[in-house]
């Protein structure tokens, strides 16, 4: 029973927010809850059904449950009502309980039990018990103390008579949202924990070093002072808070295994008796620091499965994708944006670049890049731009590439491939030549020199005709060779800007020796993937632009048969097969190639390149 002190609480909270109202439309509730799972053979285990959240005028009186190892001591239930008042709405509960005795020693079950409430039935879990030994358990108050559980808690003789808590009272359970998930798939894993009532905790802390190798990892964003739920495990009544919450995402196939979460806490049971004043103003209250510590989480990574677009670099999850230009007519010279935005549910942090690759006309800068990471609710979802900055050496009307981005669906266990198209790109205006009226100084040729004062620096230069001496002859042909130089160059330059092939060609040597210049510095640097990018790069953007190919869309079969037709032999073609090949695992397979392959790649691409151009140029010669 309350003692006068609750009464009176109840009785001023009612007050406070007027008359009783009806109760409103709530779920319904029915839970069945045990005092103590594991108890002497000599104890008592108290038994009862909670209902909540009905009118309890349709309440049926329900039957005891039936039981193994355990004997029904009472037929007839003992009868609570709970009667609470929240934000002014009246909810009530009732409590049906039993008490059972155990005959012999060993695993105890309490069967489910089934209640109707306004005419429809409900089942309740079984709950297991374990009977042991008396000796192995200290006796408890006297079991008359509590007939009225969980509504009355037995009083304590005194501050210090209490037990320990144990793991059943105060314990951390890891959640994982699956067990078995793909590579770069997201596995959210919540940390719950779990305390009975009455227990209170203050002081709590995280200790050790939570790690999870072998995955890159999102923190989600959750309540720093979280309410605590009710929650039945296995009959008994828990209060539970989430302490964490994580995406994981796997980077690498195996079983691989997430670290338990440590944190130290200090917890204590109120050694007054069941009223909550009392238990609120108890003077002998004690604290107990206590080490808490989940499970480590076993998790089975499956590699992606094979046949993956070659537009594929890693993704894995659900992105929608769209892309624009900064403008659609540019001049020669002037630079232009090419932005492209991903967004979705997935590990946005870690999305590489589409692969992007314009004419050869077209001077392609690396990507400024921006991301913007949503780590509320249990999905990670967010943004990833880049903006490429393309520079045009010519003008005329070009096609730009559509751009295509390829992931894993994981729910559809099938790769999705979205492309963005762009519009046309209009550059006009010629390209600016060098100025070739300049000297070395950067002034003009036909500056006035200064007047000359001294006169010690003048010599005689003899009576020579001007006819017999060689400077006269080369002032006057100086002028005509250099307008045959400017005639040549703005011939060069009206064919560089008319004529894409030669352009192309022109450009096909720097940019390759850029490309290899780079994976050198990457190789340096020990980023293996985007070497061999580069690596890639150099190679096809050579055979591109040496032969006028569009390499965006051209598959491996396609230039082979193209070098097969500018007469590179079988032997090399080979070897530029197996190159490609080889930086195609080296940049999406898990194991990373040692600095040999690296280096042997680098020498390769070198070689080939120079067997391509030797090729190129006697079709060339051939032709002419």
């Amino acid at each position: 029973m309350f003692t006068l002190r609750s009464i009176i609480a109840v009785t001023i909270v009612i007050g406070l927010f007027g008359v009783e109202r009806p109760v409103s439309a709530q779920q319904i509730e029915v839970r069945a809850l045990v005092d103590e799972t594991t108890i002497g053979d000599q104890e008592i285990v108290n038994y009862s059904i909670q209902i909540s959240g009905a009118d309890l005028n349709g309440v049926e009186t329900p039957s005891a449950p039936s039981a193994e190892g355990l004997a029904l001591m009472q037929r007839t239930p003992s009868t609570q009502q709970s009667m609470t008042i929240i934000n002014g709405q009246l909810e009530q509960s009732i409590s049906f309980g039993w008490r059972y005795q155990p005959v012999r020693r060993g695993n105890a079950r309490i069967d489910a039990a089934t209640v109707t409430v306004n005419g429809r039935t409900y089942t309740t879990e079984a709950i297991s018990i374990n009977v042991v030994d008396q000796v192995q358990r200290p006796r408890r108050p006297s079991p008359s103390g509590r007939q009225g559980w969980p509504f009355v808690v037995p009083s304590r003789p005194h501050a210090d008579a209490r037990r320990d808590i144990d793991s059943r009272d105060l314990f951390i359970r890891a959640v994982p949202s699956k067990r078995t998930a793909r590579q770069n798939e997201q596995i959210t894993i919540e940390y719950r924990l779990y305390f009975r009532d009455g227990i209170q905790l203050r002081h709590s802390r995280l200790t050790g070093s939570w790690d999870a190798e072998g995955f890159w990892r999102e923190e989600f964003e959750i309540d720093t002072r979280p309410v605590p739920t009710s929650v039945v495990e296995n009959g008994l009544l828990y209060h539970m808070i989430v302490l964490k919450r994580v995406a994981v995402f796997p980077t690498r196939p195996g079983t691989l295994t997430v670290d338990p979460l440590e944190i130290e806490t200090e917890a204590y049971f109120p050694s007054g008796g069941g009223d909550p004043f009392e238990r609120f103003f108890s003077l002998g209250n004690r604290f107990d620091t206590v080490q808490l510590s989940s499970d480590s989480v076993e998790l089975i990574v499956q590699p992606l499965p094979p046949g993956a677009p070659s537009s594929f670099s890693g993704a894995v999850g659900d992105y929608r994708m769209r892309a624009s230009l900064s403008a659609t007519s540019v001049e020669v010279g002037e630079p232009v944006e090419v932005r492209i935005v991903i967004e979705g549910e997935g590990n946005v942090a870690t999305l590489e670049a589409p692969r992007f690759e314009p004419a050869g006309v077209f001077e392609r800068y690396d990507p400024n890049v921006g991301t913007s990471v949503r780590r509320d609710g249990r999905r990670i979802s967010g943004r990833k731009s880049f903006t490429f900055v393309l520079v045009p050496r010519s003008n005329g009307e070009f096609e730009m590439p559509p751009v295509e981005f390829t992931f894993y669906h994981p729910e559809r266990s099938d790769y999705v491939t979205i492309t963005s198209e762009l519009p046309e790109l209009e550059v006009t205006g010629t390209a600016a030549p060098l100025a070739a009226g300049t000297t070395s100084a950067g002034l003009p040729v036909d500056d006035i020199a200064g007047i000359i004062t001294d006169a010690s620096s003048w010599r005689r230069i003899g009576e020579r005709p001007l006819y017999r001496r060689v400077w006269p002859y080369a002032a006057v042909a100086t002028p005509l060779l250099a307008l045959l130089l400017l005639f040549g160059y703005q011939r060069r330059a009206d064919r560089i800007a008319t004529d894409t092939r030669f352009a192309r060609g022109r450009l096909a040597h720097p940019l390759a020796k850029k490309h290899l210049k780079q994976a050198e510095a990457l190789l340096r640097e020990n980023q293996p993937r985007a070497y061999y990018e580069e690596v890639e790069r150099a190679v096809v953007g050579f055979a591109g632009n040496r032969l006028n190919l569009a390499e965006l869309g051209l598959t491996r079969d396609q230039l082979d048969q193209r070098l097969a037709q500018v007469g590179l032999s079988a032997e090399d073609r080979r070897a530029l097969r197996a190159l490609l090949e080889e930086c195609d695992r080296a940049r999406f397979a898990p194991i990373l190639p040692d600095q040999s392959a690296m280096e042997s790649a680098h020498e390769r691409a070198a070689q080939i390149i120079v067997a391509l151009d030797r090729a190129a140029q006697q079709t060339e010669d051939v032709s002419v």
